[in-house]
């Protein structure tokens, strides 16, 4: 059946918010080592700010998604107790508002969705909370791409749950009013866009960033290598002549 609607994630699908990630981390590892140091405890920034990258990179493989509690663990593991709840917050707004600032929109991605809606396909949005309420919409809107949107959903607050679920796959789909098999997802995440279009038995276009020596593990139909041929082979999939 032709595809009438496209499913675009957000994170390191539209927009790179990973290469100055770096910038919320040092901002976050400056924030808790004054507090440790204001404890009377020996602090060290640098090494901080690599617990700080290393308990990012763990959450991400372990799909725990919540600064909050990344940086309860780092307290955790450092053995302090009683930190104020507000610092908690702290360092989970200055992170989103950080990245925020520092995420750039890929190249070409504005005229690829342009393109899109002039060609008249109906486009939605579908990415995962960031665990702390409205910031993900924020960001989103923020970025200037909500324009060409006709719908979007965040997985995790708009409804109940997040990604892989097919729930919020079929809520997009819904708003749209579009069945399964009228769309395809594009993500880049194998383990939340492709195994969750899957469970909702819709088509997907894979983004592989990093060459995954596992391969297409969950059945997307397509794999761009990185953003740059995204639209190459989106077009081939939708049978669109450039």
């Amino acid at each position: 059946m032709k595809k009438r609607g496209i499913i675009f994630d957000f994170d390191g699908t539209l927009v790179d918010s990973f290469s100055n990630r770096i910038q919320s981390h040092k901002k976050v590892a400056e924030l808790i080592t004054n507090f440790l140091k204001k404890r009377g405890v020996n602090a060290n920034y640098h090494t901080m700010l690599e617990k700080v990258i290393k308990t990012e990179e763990e959450g991400e493989k372990r799909l725990i998604r919540s600064r909050d509690e990344w940086w309860k663990q780092i307290f955790e593991e450092l053995n302090i107790t009683n930190v104020p709840k507000d610092l908690i917050a702290e360092l989970t707004n200055v992170y989103w508002e950080i990245l925020k600032d520092t995420t750039t929109i890929y190249e070409g991605a504005p005229e690829l969705l342009a393109e899109l809606k002039q060609k008249g396909y109906k486009l939605g949005l579908l990415s995962d909370t960031d665990f702390a309420p409205g910031w993900k919409e924020k960001r989103f809107k923020d970025s200037g791409l909500a324009k060409f949107f006709d719908t979007y959903v965040v997985a995790g607050e708009t409804n109940p749950e997040a990604k892989p679920s097919p729930q919020p796959f079929l809520e997009v789909i819904k708003r749209l009013n579009l069945k399964p098999e009228q769309v395809i997802h594009v993500g880049d995440n194998q383990e939340t866009d492709i195994k969750g279009a899957t469970a909702a038995a819709i088509d997907s276009l894979w983004i592989d960033w990093q060459g995954n020596p596992h391969g297409n593990r969950y059945g997307a139909i397509a794999v761009a290598k990185g953003f740059p041929e995204l639209k190459a082979t989106l077009y081939k999939v939708l049978e669109i002549k450039k």
